[in-house]
């Protein structure tokens, strides 16, 4: 019997089918990634799971067979955010940077981050905020494990009075400031905050002469 000509066949002659894992895979991130979208743009309470699949532009029972439901599809999208701008970052930072080098790159390529992806940095920055005691525990452990990178900074410093919650305290503050700004949709220019950014993160390790240098670095 003859077969179906090449062009007809369903797999490309030579090439070994997709297995079920890696369609389920490339379906599952592309669900995450217009997640993303829908969460940012409508607010996780108000997000639907219809929305989503509509979104995504598959069935319902497409959207069962990859997530438990709209909060599983809400921490995959955090969790792949995180990863990626957690990438970004380490890539951004020069080689064999000192502490304060690489702090400083760090700050600044954050804040490209935010400017550029605004629905990214609202899902993870205001979204996480509402949508459950999951997310929330997965916002608090991205800060606590920024936590002690910040504390590197003691290592440099001069200052030996330094406040226990001083990583804390201001990792909450920046987040503050990004949320606030992502919130007024006043992210244009954003990056122009540079400066003043890394004058109150890292002047308390570096102090203010050193600070200086540092932001003349990355601005010039």
């Amino acid at each position: 019997m003859a077969s179906l000509p090449d062009f007809l066949s369903k797999v490309p002659v030579g090439r070994e089918p997709l297995s079920r894992e890696v369609i389920e895979s490339h379906q599952r991130e592309r669900i995450i990634e217009v997640a993303i979208e829908v969460f940012a743009k409508r607010g996780y309470r108000a997000t639907t799971i219809d929305h989503i699949t509509a979104a995504a532009q598959i069935g319902i029972g497409s959207f069962y067979s990859l997530f438990e439901g709209k909060e599983e599809c809400f921490l995959a999208a955090y969790e792949r955010i995180v990863a990626d701008a957690g990438k970004a970052i380490a890539e951004a930072l020069p080689e064999e940077s000192s502490w304060p080098e690489s702090a400083a790159a760090a700050l600044r390529t954050l804040l490209e981050l935010v400017a550029s992806n605004p629905h990214r940095a609202r899902v993870v920055l205001v979204e996480a905020q509402t949508a459950g005691p999951a997310a929330l525990d997965a916002y608090e452990r991205t800060l606590d494990e920024v936590v002690p990178i910040l504390a590197e900074g003691r290592k440099h410093s001069r200052f030996s009075d330094l406040p226990s919650t001083l990583e804390f305290a201001t990792l909450t503050g920046f987040a503050w400031f990004l949320q606030q700004r992502i919130v007024l949709g006043e992210l244009e220019g954003l990056t122009a905050a540079l400066p003043e950014v890394l004058e109150i993160i890292l002047t308390p390790y570096l102090g203010e002469d050193e600070t200086a240098t540092l932001t003349a670095a990355q601005t010039g």
